[in-house]
């Protein structure tokens, strides 16, 4: 029996914040696993429920219908650096998922906590009290930040010692870890990865009409997918696709994914008076693959990731991948093999890999 704390949870099944969580659970119940799931409250959510035979229980911190902290699709960092305000919310987000985590834990075999702050604190303290072994997987963002807070290292340093195994999704997280202190033998990297048998192209007779616009374009066709947040820099693949018609190239970006952002990005494209910009906002899950495989490459401009599942989908579907040149995609993408790479927020090289 294996219980998993976590800082992100889908609410419902085409919720995409923390899928690959979900996906994770709903593979180990399938395979004689029981897996509980501790994750923060979240609007309208229920408090427990049963998701695909995984059991959710959300950790209720703030008047229900305000819990804001842990829904931002940035993150739990960025949503503070942000909105200031939501302080306030962090140590009872904090305190109630290590209530719920000593609560429940003591009927299991093993925790399991997804980033190190703050499932992970909750984590350490759940399994001390109950010494249970405590495995820790690092997504990416919760060490990307500490490169930049002093707090934030040391608070991820002593989390991540006083687990039993550390998990990077990538292996530079791995390396990460052992930079801290952490010894190789505990330092395991294991990928999310992408359920290529789940991956279908079929196009249901539903879609919308922004869908077959784009996928009969006659040109190049980009895309898009991920959070319209700051940290995905989307702006630098709107740039790019800005210098690609400006120079006469036939070229259509699709933007897939939620976020703040998305009105923003619109009128960035209106007022540079773009062509052939679809800025589709958030897609259920299962409708992913079929808007990556009606594009020619996608294109992932972030300056920073773990590992991006989305890179493993499109190579699936046998797309190339365009993606900045930082540790998480140098280890997917094969620079002028797989794809290309360049330099995080340099639309100019980026419009020279898509042309």
């Amino acid at each position: 029996r294996v219980l998993f704390i976590t800082s992100a949870y889908p609410t419902h099944p085409d919720d995409a914040r923390g899928i690959f969580i979900h996906r994770l659970a709903r593979e180990l119940c399938q395979h004689a696993t029981q897996v509980t799931v501790i994750a923060p409250g979240a609007p309208s959510a229920s408090s427990s429920e049963t998701m695909d035979g995984v059991d959710v229980y959300r950790a209720t911190y703030w008047v229900p219908r305000w819990q804001c902290l842990a829904t931002d699709l940035s993150g739990i960092v960025p949503a503070l650096r942000q909105y200031p305000w939501l302080v306030a919310q962090l140590p009872p987000l904090i305190i109630a998922l290590t209530w719920h985590a000593l609560r429940l834990s003591k009927s299991f075999d093993l925790i399991h906590a997804h980033w190190l702050y703050p499932a992970g604190i909750a984590g350490v303290v759940a399994a001390k009290h109950h010494r249970l072994p405590l495995v820790i997987t690092s997504h990416g963002g919760d060490l990307n930040l500490a490169k930049h807070s002093r707090v934030l290292q040391l608070m991820c340093k002593r989390i991540s010692h006083a687990s039993d195994a550390c998990i990077g999704v990538s292996r530079s997280l791995c390396e990460q870890f052992r930079a801290s202190g952490i010894a190789e033998d505990r330092s395991v990297y294991f990928p999310v990865g992408a359920h290529v048998a789940n991956i279908s192209s079929s196009y249901p007779g539903d879609c919308d009409k922004a869908f077959w616009n784009f996928k009969s374009f006659d040109g190049l066709r980009v895309i898009f997918v991920g959070s319209l947040t700051p940290r995905k820099s989307v702006e630098t693949l709107l740039e790019a696709h800005h210098k690609l018609e400006a120079r006469g190239l036939s070229v259509a970006s699709a933007i897939v994914g939620p976020g703040s952002l998305r009105d923003g990005l619109k009128s960035m494209a209106r007022e540079a008076l773009m062509k052939n910009v679809f800025i589709v906002g958030e897609q259920p899950p299962s409708l992913i693959p079929m808007w990556i495989s009606a594009a020619h490459v996608l294109g992932l401009p972030s300056p920073s990731e773990g590992q991006p599942t989305v890179d493993m989908e499109a190579m699936a579907l046998g797309l190339p991948v365009i993606a900045t040149d930082i540790a998480g995609t140098r280890e997917l993408v094969r620079d002028g093999g797989t794809g290309f790479l360049f330099p995080p927020r340099d639309a100019e090289k980026l419009a020279i890999s898509i042309e």
